[in-house]
């Protein structure tokens, strides 16, 4: 029977052995010390992800720059004047409701998935007003007075700004 030398550089190679035990897990100490720190990082941190209000006035701004630009679009492809009306309770796509030339905007927007183009403020968000319609060139023109205009238009939804630009009609917001 061979014998095998227990020094590591005459040991075969692939056989382990035992001599030295490992620890292996946490002590009942440690995980409690983990499970403390994270609750005091959740009570400090959670309440700044979960603000609702920011997210939804984010949402909302997008949604009224988008429906701008919709506006803007079904202006051109269909020659008939496309108001964007935003209000502190929301907004709304409208068109003529007789000429597209002439006459009360009274005719929703179809969105081209179905149901009329418009959107409700959400809850806590302060938005401001714009009342602006995109003839069928494109171009915008004040609601009220039917002129075309001559700077930019801004509305304040929150935080940010969704501005309407008076040369090209184009629509951002920042």
């Amino acid at each position: 029977m061979n014998r095998i030398a227990c020094r590591p550089e005459t040991r075969p190679q692939g056989r382990v052995s035992g001599l030295l035990w490992a620890q292996s897990g946490y002590t009942v100490i440690e995980l409690a010390v983990v499970i403390v720190l994270l609750g005091i990082v959740a009570a400090n941190a959670m309440p700044r992800f979960f603000t609702a209000s920011r997210f939804e006035a984010l949402g909302f701004t997008d949604a009224v720059v988008a429906a701008a630009s919709y506006a803007q679009k079904v202006a051109l492809a269909t020659r008939c004047d496309t108001r964007l009306h935003v209000t502190a309770t929301g907004y709304q796509l409208l068109q003529r409701q007789i000429d597209c030339t002439a006459g009360a905007f009274t005719r929703a927007v179809v969105q081209p998935g179905g149901g009329n183009w418009s959107g409700t403020a959400p809850a806590g968000v302060a938005v401001g007003g714009l009342d602006v319609y995109f003839d069928s060139q494109g171009r915008p023109h004040d609601a009220s007075s039917g002129t075309l205009l001559s700077a930019p238009q801004t509305v304040s939804i929150g935080a940010r700004n969704v501005t309407v630009e008076h040369t090209t009609g184009y629509v951002h917001a920042g």
